[in-house]
């Protein structure tokens, strides 16, 4: 039989097109004209450092420790660890050096990154040791309830400590795809927190992915499904922190079915309840990247479960040159998967739908020059520069709106390699605004 072989290289293949990156990407369009600089340069004095600190979550089982730290492996932990990730920049810049080259393109230098420090400040054990029944009902004994109510409260003190120096109130959530590392999630978030010019917090939120071989992308799917309750727990103790005033989730590949799904359980919960899902998660904007979704899945969470409506706006990548989702689309006899949503053409009953929730922004990438076609909307200046656009500025699509992308009239939007290359920050040429003048109301 031919059949092991052939999958074997396609599922190779996807791996590579999954894996992090490990230097950062060229400078976004949108920074070339010092924006980047200016917004660095304005920053309270102790993020004033080359270094990142990047917070994290997860579900992943600690393999061992080493001089930087506890080291994270694929397999699935029975607790849930948070802490700071610490990243740097080789060649090492001063801060100076920095701030000046992130605001320009062609000589920004290729710099590599590099995990150096991981510290773990708390965890919540999740077993059944942890439960036990009364009156039938199962429920947490004292011990665990207090162990808990501990994490929760460690975990918001961290989260707030870095908002007290942010003058954003932001928290941006990153939920990584498919044969990621630990260190290929934080280092994305990195890299992503840079591009925004370090406004806010950054969370990255890493499962247990990575197994790696042929047969690897199954087991990553059924850690996507193990990690969808910790997510969600994880979420609704977060937006409980009063100084928190807006959410962003950013999720990537195989982590957007497991960021919708944990909103999809939080919005059924919360609807149940009579509140209103967007106003107790201050979810400001749901980003999918190249996702790994099903078409008619992410139709019926989002029309008939009405998960459009949770987010202020859900920003949408795709590209029909994305292979790695092709290949998830053969693998599970999907119609499509959205991540290439170009190769079909919608009803005319979708249109209708979309053109009336212009909150969902459909956006495809026909972008070139990136490390992988699975990849390109992290890994190309184009596409970053509408990443910037919407989680720093929070601007709708649309020039008028200072994101001038390119209506294609079916709900949907174009993005390509001259996006924002010749008027630079919206404010600066006749296709953007002036900053602040249009962005999204809080």
């Amino acid at each position: 039989m031919r059949f092991a072989p052939i999958l074997a290289t396609l599922l190779a293949v996807s791996a590579a097109a999954c894996s992090g990156m490990e230097r950062m990407p060229p400078t976004p369009n949108v920074l070339r004209d010092g924006s980047g600089s200016a917004k660095l340069s304005a920053l309270s004095e102790p993020l004033r450092t080359p270094d990142m600190g990047i917070l994290y979550v997860t579900d992943r089982s600690e393999i061992g420790r080493s001089e930087r730290g506890p080291e994270y492996g694929y397999g699935r932990a029975t607790a849930l660890a948070f802490g700071t990730a610490t990243v740097s920049l080789k060649p090492s810049p001063s801060w100076e050096e920095l701030v000046r080259v992130s605001g320009q393109g062609d000589d920004h230098p290729a710099y590599a990154l590099d995990m150096t420090m991981v510290e773990e400040a708390g965890e919540v054990v999740l077993t059944p040791q942890s439960l036990e029944v009364v009156n039938g009902q199962l429920q947490r004994n004292a011990e665990s309830q207090a162990q808990l109510e501990r994490a929760k409260a460690e975990f918001l003190a961290l989260v707030k400590s870095r908002l007290d120096h942010s003058q954003s109130k932001d928290v941006y959530l990153y939920v990584h795809g498919f044969n990621n590392s630990f260190y290929d999630a934080v280092a994305r978030a990195a890299i992503l927190w840079h591009s925004i010019s370090r406004q806010g917090v950054f969370i990255a939120y890493t499962w247990p992915a990575g197994y790696g071989g042929p047969f690897g992308y199954f087991y990553d799917r059924e850690s996507g499904e193990f990690t969808i309750f910790h997510l969600r727990e994880m979420i609704k103790v977060l937006v409980e922190l009063p100084e928190l005033e807006r959410l962003h989730i950013i999720a990537h590949s195989r982590g957007t079915d497991v960021a919708t799904t944990a909103l999809r359980e939080l919005n059924i919960g919360y609807r149940a309840q009579g509140v209103d899902p967007h106003k107790k998660l201050k979810l400001e904007t749901l980003m999918l990247a190249a996702p790994d979704l099903d078409l008619e899945v992410f139709s019926q969470r989002f029309w008939l479960e009405n998960l459009g409506a949770v987010a202020r706006r859900t920003v949408v990548y795709f590209s029909s040159e994305d292979d790695a989702i092709g290949i998830s689309s053969w693998l599970f006899g999907s119609k499509t998967r959205i991540g290439a949503l170009s190769q079909i053409k919608f009803s005319p009953a979708q249109v209708e739908l979309l053109e009336q929730m212009p909150q969902i922004q459909l956006v495809e990438c026909q972008v070139s020059g990136f490390a992988s076609s699975h990849a390109y909307v992290f890994g190309n200046p184009a596409a970053m520069s509408d990443v910037v656009a919407v989680l720093r500025d929070r601007r709708d699509a649309g020039a008028e709106s200072g994101r001038p992308l390119k209506s294609l009239g079916n709900g949907t939007w174009l993005l390509d390699n001259d996006y924002f290359a010749d008027v630079g920050r919206p404010g600066n040429g006749s296709n953007g605004a002036r900053d602040g003048e249009t962005a999204a109301k809080p």
